[in-house]
């Protein structure tokens, strides 16, 4: 056989590989899902966040997430020492696919927790929880997160720093569930609470009761639009613009 027809059928062999191995890699299971949100209500301001799943096996994968909070009263003000969270966990599927169960620690590093005048790493934790129902109809999730001080913030007092007498403690919670009208559109009801201080050093308090309605449209693309209002109902007050709340959320999910 001559050095052209061994060169050839070497060739023609390589291709033939590649495509047999880029078409297993197209058809196989993704190894790692991504999310990336921009977030927005009446409360939090703008916070976008980052989700990222890598797969360990049918039932379990490695998580990761970061939360840019961008509220100034959250920092320092001015856009310097602004709150910012991240953290990790797993997450769980169910055999069908249908039910996920996330526990995850994340980790705070701001002023918002350590109550000082100045931002400090790791002023505290956050151990939460995400759980998704996504079924052909039927949609839901819960979640929720106890943000705990564990750092002492420091604040001026007659010349000199001393620990500030408070921190602040939060646990945020909130559930909801929709029907999908059809691909492309599901609508549902939500339900979210903040309470401050829960065993803190300053007296708990209940600093909103969200309850309203929700639309949602899907995109082939993997890019979604939330919109979600209605009333703060622990103010007891009808739509006015002092009792009501809104949500908006902007995502795009992949996978590789």
């Amino acid at each position: 056989m001559s050095t052209n027809n061994r060169f050839f059928q070497a060739t023609i062999g390589a291709l033939i590989f590649l495509t047999t191995l880029a078409s297993a890699q197209s058809t196989s299971t993704p190894k790692a899902t991504y999310r990336f949100a921009l977030n927005q209500d009446s409360f939090f301001g703008f916070n976008p966040t980052v989700n990222g799943a890598y797969r360990l096996n049918d039932r379990l994968d490695a998580t990761g997430y970061a939360v840019f909070w961008t509220t100034p009263s959250f920092g320092t003000g001015g856009g310097s020492g602004l709150w910012t969270e991240v953290g990790g966990g797993v997450n769980i599927r169910t055999f069908d696919g249908k039910w996920t169960f996330s526990p995850q620690l994340g980790i705070l590093n701001g002023r918002l927790l350590s109550n000082g005048n100045f931002p400090m790493a790791f002023e505290g934790i956050v151990p939460n929880i995400v759980s998704n129902v996504n079924t052909s109809r039927a949609e839901g999730e819960f979640y929720m997160g106890r943000y705990t001080a564990v750092r002492t913030g420091r604040v001026p007092q007659a010349g000199r720093l001393v620990a500030a007498p408070n921190q602040n403690n939060f646990l945020h919670w909130w559930i909801n569930g929709g029907y999908k009208l059809g691909s492309g559109v599901s609508v549902g009801l939500h339900y979210e609470h903040l309470g401050s201080n829960p065993s803190g050093t300053l007296p708990s308090a209940s600093v909103y009761k969200w309850l309203g309605p929700y639309v949602q449209a899907n995109f082939s693309s993997g890019f979604s639009l939330r919109f979600t209002t209605g009333a703060d109902v622990q103010s007891r007050t009808a739509l006015d613009g002092q009792g009501s709340f809104y949500k908006l959320t902007a995502a795009y999910t992949f996978s590789q």
